[in-house]
C-alpha cells in the first residue's frame, strides 16, 4: 500500500497496490504531480530482478501501471515505453511534472553475442505519460551503478557520485541544466571530511548547502576515541556513531546541526508547502477503483 500525507493540511490517502512483484520480480514506485492539471500520480514499474532471466523470456520483462488521483483507478500507458534491456533502479525524483529514475541499459552485441551495460537516467512525462532517455556524463554511465544516486537541488535534478579514496569517501555533485538539451555539470565535490569520513549525502538546504552524515570518531559524546578494528568493521557494514552536518562548499568549513545517531539510520527529503489532497476525503483508501473510509488516524 502507498500512502499520500500531507502533513501541512493532515491529510491522508492511502493507494492498494496491485501486481505486486515476489519471488523473481520486484516493485519500483515513483511519485509525481502533473504540471497541467495538478494531479498527483504514482508510477509503479514490475521488473524482474535478474537480468539473467531477462534472455530467458520473449516478452517485455517489466509492466507500467500509472494511478491518477483524481480517477482513483491503475490503468496502462502505451505510449513510447523504455526497451526491454533497461533495468530500473529503486533512486527516483520527482520534479516539475516528471518522474526520473537512475536506470542500466544491458546491451547485448548481436554480432558477437556479447553485452555491455551504461548507466542512464529515465524520465517520465506525468502530461503526456511518455517514457524518454536523459543521458549521463561519459564517466557516470560508465561508473559503477552502486556508486550514484540521485537528488535535487531547489528545483533542479542532481546526481550523486560516490568515490572511495585513501579510504575516506568523495562526493561529486552534479546537476542537470538545460531543460531542452539535459546537460549537466559538475558543481562541487565533498572531500577531506574530518571525523571518519561521509556516510551520505542525505538533502540540500534552500541555499545549496548539503546536509551530510559523516562517522564520529568518538562513540555517543565519549571521551574515548573509536578503536581501529571498530573502524574497519563500519567499513564492513556494522553500525556506529554518526552525526548531521551542513558543508558549506565554497568554504568549505561545516557546521554540526546538533544531531547524531546510529550510521545509516538517517533519511532526509526535501518538503514543500503545497495544498494537495485538499479536496479528497480524509483517510479513504483507494483500492480498484473504489474509494473507502478509513478509521485509522495517524
Amino acid at each position: 500500500m502507498a500512502v499520500l500525507w500531507n502533513f501541512s493540511i493532515r491529510k491522508v490517502v492511502a493507494i492498494v497496490l496491485p501486481n505486486m512483484g515476489y519471488g523473481r520480480y520486484s516493485t519500483i514506485l515513483g511519485f509525481g504531480v502533473c504540471r497541467e492539471t495538478s494531479d498527483p500520480k504514482i508510477v509503479k514499474i514490475r521488473q524482474i530482478c535478474r537480468s539473467s532471466d531477462i534472455e530467458s523470456i520473449t516478452c517485455i520483462p517489466w509492466q507500467v501501471e500509472v494511478f491518477t488521483l483524481s480517477a482513483g483507478t491503475w490503468r496502462s500507458p502505451y505510449n513510447n515505453l523504455p526497451r526491454k534491456s533497461i533495468e530500473f533502479s529503486y533512486s527516483h525524483v520527482g520534479l516539475d511534472g516528471f518522474i526520473y529514475w537512475l536506470a542500466v541499459d544491458r546491451i547485448v552485441m548481436d554480432y558477437d553475442d556479447e553485452s555491455m551495460s551504461y548507466n542512464l537516467i529515465i524520465s517520465f512525462d506525468l502530461t503526456n505519460e511518455e517514457f524518454r532517455d536523459v543521458n549521463l556524463p561519459d564517466n557516470l554511465a560508465h561508473e559503477s551503478y552502486l556508486n550514484l544516486y540521485m537528488s535535487k537541488l531547489s528545483e533542479s535534478l542532481v546526481v550523486l557520485e560516490s568515490t572511495l579514496e585513501a579510504d575516506n569517501p568523495t562526493f561529486t555533485i552534479w546537476i542537470m541544466e538545460n531543460g531542452v538539451s539535459k546537460s549537466f555539470t559538475k558543481l562541487f565535490t565533498i572531500y577531506n571530511v574530518p571525523h571518519g569520513g561521509v556516510v551520505s549525502v542525505l538533502e540540500f538546504r534552500k541555499c545549496g548547502e548539503p546536509v551530510i552524515e559523516v562517522i564520529e570518531e568518538e562513540y555517543g559524546g565519549s571521551d574515548e576515541p573509536v578503536l581501529e578494528s571498530e573502524i574497519v568493521e563500519h567499513h564492513r557494514g556494522t553500525s556506529c556513531y554518526s552525526s548531521l552536518i551542513v558543508y558549506k562548499p565554497y568554504s568549505k568549513h561545516m557546521n554540526n546541526i546538533g544531531i547524531n545517531g546510529i550510521t545509516r539510520s538517517f533519511e532526509g527529503y526535501s518538503y514543500k508547502e503545497t495544498l494537495l489532497l485538499l479536496d479528497q476525503p480524509d483517510y479513504s483508501i483507494y483500492d480498484n477503483g473504489k474509494c473507502y473510509n478509513s478509521n485509522v488516524r495517524v
